[in-house]
């Protein structure tokens, strides 16, 4: 059941409070499998027993637990799961989670330091029509925490994630405000770009997305020329072109800029018309091919 705004930085009660870091290790090592839940942690720190030695948690479902304004530390979490959770304030440095989901979580104004954590981990963890503003602050630390911890991976998912989510808070900022209809229609225009951008290339940081577009363009190029191929002018040996394999032998030269030279178009529109398929296809192959050398090289 989703959360919504107004009890997302409250714990549902009834809940137990902690007041000792003992008595949280307790509850939490009674047994392999328990679940804890309905728990308000109040110490503002929450560390390893045996440091620097990390400390191991396995297996464990934490559903209505507060971690608010505490510094977690030297912690490793290994097939965890953590569900209407507060981290608000809080403060994760030097742990590990493995394997571990955040669902329906609040992550507001967390720092997330020198810590091994899958962004994906987050999938369900906020709603962007009510939690944009967690979702920038979330995904900025987590961009930060790989980018620092060298894990180019996890830093492609999160900058991907980051910049959706600044969509979303820019699309919520919109539907807020108090302008009049055409500037919040110029406004939601602006955004456009951005939604574009990132359907298409992923933001600049998903392979996928890029090559999937690579590769309609050029199916849309070659159906093009085919059907135009009269009013374009393009002639093999003097003939106008008659097959789909010759339209698609022609399109994959121009948009890659080959340039045999052995399919031509004869006419002034056909000339204009595949100078721009050209330059459409430098541009989107060139970010492809960076894009894939950034792959390979991080």
């Amino acid at each position: 059941m989703r959360k919504s705004s107004d009890d997302f930085f409250t714990l549902k009660e009834p809940y137990d409070e902690i007041n000792q870091s003992k008595d949280f290790w307790k509850a939490v090592e009674r047994d392999e499998t328990e679940d804890i839940r309905d728990l308000l942690y109040r110490p503002n720190k929450l560390e390893s027993i045996e440091p620097p030695k990390k400390w191991r948690l396995r297996n464990k479902n934490f559903h209505n637990v507060s971690f608010a304004k505490t510094l977690i530390s030297q912690i490793e979490f290994t097939d965890c799961k953590f569900s209407n959770c507060l981290f608000t304030g809080s403060v994760i440095s030097n742990c590990r989670f493995n394997n571990c989901q955040f669902e329906l979580c609040n992550f507001y104004r967390t720092e997330i330091r020198s810590t091994f954590v899958d962004p994906r981990s987050f999938s369900k963890c906020l709603n962007p029509k009510e939690h944009a503003n967690i979702g920038v602050g979330l995904y900025h630390e987590l961009l930060h925490n790989s980018r620092q911890q060298a894990q180019p991976d996890f830093s492609s998912y999160s900058q991907y994630q980051f910049m959706k989510w600044q969509r979303y808070l820019r699309q919520d900022e919109i539907t807020k405000s108090n302008t009049g209809l055409w500037m919040r229609i110029y406004r939601r225009a602006t955004i456009f770009p951005a939604w574009i951008f990132e359907i298409t290339t992923g933001s600049g940081t998903r392979l996928s997305n890029l090559a999937l577009t690579s590769s309609l363009m050029l199916f849309a190029i070659t159906v093009l020329n085919y059907y135009f191929r009269t009013e374009l002018g393009l002639e093999l040996s003097g003939q106008t072109i008659t097959s789909i394999t010759e339209s698609f032998y022609f399109s994959t030269i121009v948009v890659t800029s080959l340039g045999f030279g052995d399919i031509t178009p004869s006419t002034g529109l056909g000339r204009l018309v595949i100078a721009c398929e050209a330059i459409s296809g430098f541009l989107t192959f060139a970010l492809l091919v960076s894009m894939a050398f950034r792959k390979i090289t991080s």
